[in-house]
């Protein structure tokens, strides 16, 4: 099992992980989760907690199986979403920032707790954050957020899929989740961008008359 926290004190600790910063096309999402008490464990939260691993490791299907346990079994999670829009008019790194903020905003606690930022990017907090490489293969509580931004973020894509299929067809999105694999960059080619797409992206494979200008 992961580790279940930073430091053993009293400090509630938030683990804070985001989804989609490398995709071409939609919104970038965060998660934010807090891990209950230990002493607080039944055996369901001690058998769905060793399940969690970071979210790239795990299968679509066993991802979004331990995404519903978590929400089912964990009172305190809450996602974070920074729309296209958003990126290409402030940027990425606002963007995962402004991410990982609104994820917080949306747990509805103070600036007591203790913040586990996954990667290198501190956001503006009274409190105390660790920022920490690797840490959704660390601790448990950024692995949990890995897994409901990754989930949220997928499942936002295919709800647009669905509701707009020709989307999908130029670019492939249901299989590439909006990240630039060949036939989505093939896709750009032909079509030339979309509004959801992230404009420095993909500049490099638009046609020339479609070139954005940035």
């Amino acid at each position: 099992m992961l580790t279940s926290r930073f430091k053993d004190d009293n400090i509630v600790e938030i683990g804070i992980d985001e989804a989609g910063r490398g995709s071409f096309w939609g919104p970038i999402m965060a998660g934010a989760v807090i891990i209950p008490n230990e002493n607080t464990w039944t055996d369901k939260h001690y058998n769905m907690l060793i399940q969690i691993r970071d979210s790239k490791k795990l299968s679509i299907k066993k991802r979004e199986k331990i995404a519903e346990e978590i929400k089912e079994l964990i009172p305190t999670t809450a996602i974070g979403i920074v729309s296209a829009d958003e990126i290409n008019a402030n940027g990425i790194t606002w963007a995962n920032k402004e991410a990982f903020r609104r994820a917080i905003q949306n747990l509805n606690i103070d600036s007591k707790c203790r913040l586990l930022i996954d990667g290198i990017l501190p956001i503006e907090w009274e409190g105390e954050q660790e920022l920490i490489i690797d840490g959704d293969s660390k601790y448990v509580a950024i692995a949990a957020a890995s897994i409901l931004a990754k989930v949220a973020h997928d499942k936002w894509i295919e709800n647009y899929c669905i509701d707009h299929p020709d989307c999908n067809e130029k670019y492939n999105l249901l299989k590439c989740k909006g990240y630039g694999t060949a036939k989505h960059r093939d896709g750009i080619k032909i079509y030339g961008g979309h509004e959801l797409h992230r404009s420095l992206y993909i500049q490099k494979w638009l046609p020339q008359k479609c070139m954005i200008k940035i």
